[in-house]
C-alpha cells in the first residue's frame, strides 16, 4: 500500500550521528515498570518493545535505565533496568537483538540520578541535589486525572559533594560503555524534568558557589563532563544524544533562550542530536499535554532548529498529519511518541499505509501515568494489551486486596479511578 504524499516526510531516513534510522518516528523513553527485582529486562520488556518495533517505528529509546548505583537505590519508579552493572549485559543483549530483528534501531537513556525526586526504594532515604532546595509540586501542576490536594513537597535534599559529583559523572560514562557492549545503537543522556542533571542547569535549584554553580558555564559543567567522559569512552562514531529540557516555564528559571544556549554548547561538545522535553515536575502538565503539538505552538523546537545544526527530536505530536507537517516544515527532524504508541503500537505502520483512520488514538486520560506514579505497571484504557504483551500480568491489585486492609475514602476514590471494582465489607 502506497504512503499518501503528504505523509511521506515521516518515512524518509535520517542519520543520528553515524547511525541511519529508517524513518522519523521514535518511541519515547518511558518507564513502563517491567524490569525484574535484579534490574534486568524481562520477557515482558522484550515483548513490549518488539510490538512497537514490528509496528514500524524507526527508533526505540529505552527509558527506565539507571546508570549509577545511586539511581538504582533511589528510583521512585518500579521495574527500572540497570546499566551500571556488567551482569546486565546478556539480558540487555536479548532485547537489542529482538528489536534489531525487526529492522529497528534502539538507544538507551542513562539516568544519572533522580535527584530531588529520589525516593526511599532500597534504603536510600534522603534525595541529593546541587543545593538543599526541595522540589515543590503544586496541586494544579499534576497531569489530567491526578488529584493531589495541596500538591506535594518532596523531602529537603542533601547538597551533593564535589567528589560525589565526579563519581556520578564517571559512573554515567561507564554505563554508556555497558550499553554499547550490549549492542545498543546509541545513548540518549537524560537531562530533563527535575532530575539531578537538570537541577544543576537551573539557577532555581542550583545555588552553589563552587565550580558547579553560579555562572552559566559552571551550572553546565556537570552535564558537559558527562558528555565528554562518555565520548572519550565510546569513541567518536558512537551516537550520543541528550534528552534536554527546552523551557522551565518558571520565573527566574531556564528560558527557551537559555536552553538553546545549552544546546549549542552540547553541539560544540560533540552531541549528535537533542531530544526536547518541556517543563519540569513543578509544571508537569506541560510534559504530558492534553493539546496536540503544544510544544510547537510555544515555538521551542523552531528556536532550536534555527540555532543548531544537529537533528532535533520533538515530543507530543500525536496526529500523523501534524507530525508529517512538522518534519516537512523543518520544525523538527524526528517525532518522539510516548502515549500514542502505548495506545497503538501499529501507529507507524498504519500511517505509512495511509490507514490513519484506523489508528487507536490516545485519549490523553493519563491512566498510564497514574498507574506508574502509584507504584503499578502502566496499562492503557484504549489498549488492553499494553503492559501484557508477553501474557497476563501475574498479580493484579485486586488480587492483593483480597487480604484484609483498611481503606480511607480517598483511597477508594483513587482505586476506582484506576479501574478496580471494590467490594467493601464491615469488620
Amino acid at each position: 500500500m502506497n504512503t499518501p504524499s503528504h505523509l511521506l516526510p515521516l518515512f524518509e531516513p535520517i542519520k543520528l550521528g553515524s547511525v541511519e534510522i529508517k524513518n522519523r518516528i521514535a518511541l519515547s523513553p518511558m518507564a513502563v515498570g517491567d524490569g525484574n527485582a535484579e534490574g534486568y529486562v524481562t520477557e515482558q520488556t522484550i515483548a513490549y518493545n518488539v510490538a512497537r518495533a514490528k509496528g514500524g517505528v524507526g527508533l526505540i529509546v529505552l527509558g527506565g535505565c539507571v546508570s549509577t548505583e545511586r539511581a538504582w537505590l533511589e528510583t521512585p519508579y518500579r521495574g527500572c533496568y540497570r546499566l551500571d552493572i556488567e551482569e546486565a549485559v546478556p539480558h540487555l543483549r536479548r532485547l537489542v537483538d529482538a528489536v534489531h530483528a525487526c529492522g529497528t534501531k534502539i538507544f538507551a537513556e542513562p539516568m544519572t540520578s533522580f535527584g530531588r525526586l529520589g525516593g526511599a526504594h532500597g534504603g536510600t532515604t534522603q534525595p541529593i541535589a546541587p543545593s538543599s532546595v526541595p522540589l515543590v509540586i503544586p496541586e494544579e501542576s499534576f497531569p489530567e486525572i491526578m488529584t493531589v490536594p495541596g500538591g506535594r513537597v518532596m523531602p529537603v535534599p542533601r547538597e551533593i559533594t564535589v567528589p560525589e559529583i565526579v563519581a556520578l559523572e564517571d559512573e554515567t560514562a561507564r554505563s554508556t560503555v555497558i550499553a554499547q557492549r550490549a549492542g545498543f545503537d546509541g545513548v540518549e543522556i537524560a537531562a530533563h524534568m527535575s532530575y539531578l542533571v537538570t537541577s544543576f542547569l537551573s539557577p532555581l535549584s542550583n545555588r552553589r558557589t563552587d565550580d558547579y554553580g553560579g555562572s552559566f558555564e559552571n551550572r553546565l559543567r556537570f552535564l558537559l563532563n558527562i558528555v565528554r567522559k562518555t565520548r572519550a569512552l565510546v569513541g567518536e562514531d558512537y551516537p550520543v544524544g541528550v534528552r534536554l529540557i527546552c523551557n522551565e516555564h518558571l520565573a527566574g528559571g531556564l528560558s527557551t533562550d537559555d536552553c538553546v544556549q545549552i544546546g549549542k554548547s552540547l553541539e560544540d561538545a560533540g552531541v549528535d542530536y537533542l531530544s526536547l522535553s518541556d517543563g519540569t515536575y513543578e509544571n508537569q502538565r506541560l510534559s504530558v499535554p492534553t493539546e496536540d503539538g503544544a510544544l510547537l505552538e510555544h515555538g521551542e523546537p523552531q528556536a532550536f532548529k534555527k540555532a543548531l545544526r544537529i537533528p532535533i527530536v520533538v515530543p507530543s505530536v500525536h496526529d500523523p498529519y501534524l507530525a508529517a507537517e512538522t518534519v516537512a516544515r523543518g520544525h523538527a527532524d524526528v517525532v518522539s511518541l510516548g502515549r500514542p504508541l502505548l495506545a497503538d503500537p501499529e501507529w507507524a505502520n498504519k500511517t505509512r499505509e495511509g490507514r490513519v483512520d484506523e489508528i487507536r488514538r490516545c485519549d490523553r486520560d493519563n491512566y498510564c501515568i497514574l498507574r506508574l506514579m502509584t507504584g503499578l505497571r502502566p496499562h492503557c484504557k484504549v489498549n488492553p494489551e499494553m503492559g501484557r504483551e508477553s501474557g497476563p500480568y501475574p498479580l493484579t491489585l485486586r488480587q492483593r486486596l483480597r487480604e484484609r486492609v483498611i481503606l480511607t475514602g480517598a483511597t477508594t476514590a483513587w482505586l476506582a479511578r484506576l479501574g478496580h471494582a471494590l467490594h467493601l465489607e464491615p469488620h
